[in-house]
């Protein structure tokens, strides 16, 4: 009989799945190794041929995160060519993935909080590159959208820095509160706040 041929990608995924679901329940901090490989269903060895740590674990599964919601937000945009649209499509894009990964919200605040705090070197050169790609990629369509005479003169830079920290903060609102906080009528106000405030 041929040895089974391992999908290392596809395990990868797996243990990450897998790791996730043990943060929510334990906490990343007092998470061990072993419990992600047992959630897993792999040996307390085998894990390491994929991980180093449980750190490495969480910052591979960032990763897939924003790979998923750029996706997405590229299949949202391919026919968009109103800057209005864009701007509301990425709000969407962003509450619509973070949706998604609901029961996971917590273990990331949790996670960047005390990177942070600990002055990671590698969260927070993550956590730089995120934010300076997508205020870049926000600020370019507010910029079209003043070129276009459909926004105000405003600084975009700026502008972008602040719509991403709103959502940032409507995100950890819906974490604290929960089914309390009535995240989707929060997210049709922000919208029209967002343009009311940026159109001519």
């Amino acid at each position: 009989m041929a040895p089974r041929i391992v999908d290392k990608e596809e395990k990868k995924r797996q243990i990450i799945n897998s790791a996730m679901s043990v943060f929510a329940k334990n906490g990343l901090y007092n998470s061990k190794m072993v419990d992600i490989a047992e959630a897993a269903g792999i040996g307390k060895g085998t894990i390491y041929e994929y991980f180093k740590s449980k750190e490495d674990i969480f910052l591979e599964a960032f990763e897939y995160f924003m790979k998923d919601m750029e996706t997405e937000l590229a299949k949202k945009l391919f026919r968009i060519t109103d800057p209005a649209e864009k701007i509301v499509a990425i709000i969407e894009v962003f509450f619509g993935t973070f949706e998604s990964f609901h029961d996971s919200l917590f273990v990331m605040f949790d996670f960047w909080a005390e990177g942070i705090r600990k002055r990671d070197k590698r969260m927070e050169e993550l956590l730089k590159k995120v934010y300076h790609e997508y205020r870049e990629f926000m600020s370019a369509i507010l910029e079209e959208g003043k070129e276009k005479n459909i926004f105000r003169d405003i600084d975009s830079n700026m502008i972008a820095s602040s719509i991403v920290g709103a959502m940032d903060g409507l995100i950890l609102q819906w974490i604290i509160f929960g089914h309390d906080y009535n995240v989707h009528h929060a997210l049709e106000e922000f919208k029209n706040m967002v343009l009311m405030g940026i159109r001519k």
